[in-house]
């Protein structure tokens, strides 16, 4: 599944608007509201995408000349078996994190200036490949992924933030749609509940489920 820059230039921008909209508007209560993450209230989510956005911005710095070895579907598929131990390292270290701030909104005065860069980032980007993880993608496809990350975090924090704005899903679903080869679904799943199912915070009595490791 490839992902053309524009295309993928254009999803980041809608995403990490629309977050960065919700974030501008959470008070220090919503910041402490449940998520869909086990362990994890809405500061701790952002706490933890805002490490991931950090990473992201050093992708940026390393342009390499390529073939691209995974794209932007492949890039989720898990290399090896879960490990819970990591997963529950994982989960308090983000806590730590955001509990480290005075009040939860101090948080989000860290995040938003990270967001902003990546938009420019993003925005100025050209063609080509970089490296990240270990991989090596094409830049539409390395941008396309954080579209999916963000949309899919933006979910996570809504279950207790009613009239809050829902992410745009448009290329969740595409790579969902990429990782089974098929668009067809389940009668009655829309793309928030395809995206849910698809990223395990639903769970799903279904063959090759969930699909975003």
């Amino acid at each position: 599944m490839d992902v053309s820059l524009s295309e993928a230039r254009d999803a980041f921008e809608a995403a990490a608007g629309r977050f960065d909209t919700m974030l501008t508007a959470l008070t220090d209560e919503q910041l402490l509201a449940r998520t869909r993450c086990r362990g994890w209230v809405v500061s701790d989510v952002v706490a933890h995408l805002h490490l991931g956005l950090s990473e992201m911005i050093t992708g940026f710095a390393y342009r390499v000349e390529g073939p691209p070895d995974t794209d932007a579907a492949t890039y989720w598929q898990r290399s090896s078996a879960p490990d819970p131990d990591a997963d529950i390292a994982q989960i308090r270290f983000a806590r730590l994190l955001s509990s480290a701030y005075g009040r939860p909104s101090g948080l989000v005065r860290h995040v938003r200036p990270t967001l902003a860069a990546l938009r420019r980032f993003v925005a100025d980007a050209d063609e080509g490949c970089v490296l990240f993880q270990g991989h090596t993608l094409t830049m539409g496809n390395f941008v396309a992924t954080w579209v999916v990350e963000i949309a899919l975090h933006h979910l996570d924090v809504l279950p207790e933030l009613p009239g809050m704005p829902e992410p745009p899903l448009a290329l969740v679903v595409r790579t969902l749609d990429g990782l089974r080869g098929t668009s067809d679904r389940p009668d009655g799943w829309d793309d928030v509940t395809y995206a849910l199912i698809g990223a395990g915070r639903v769970p799903a009595d279904l063959p090759g489920f969930p699909l975003l490791g």
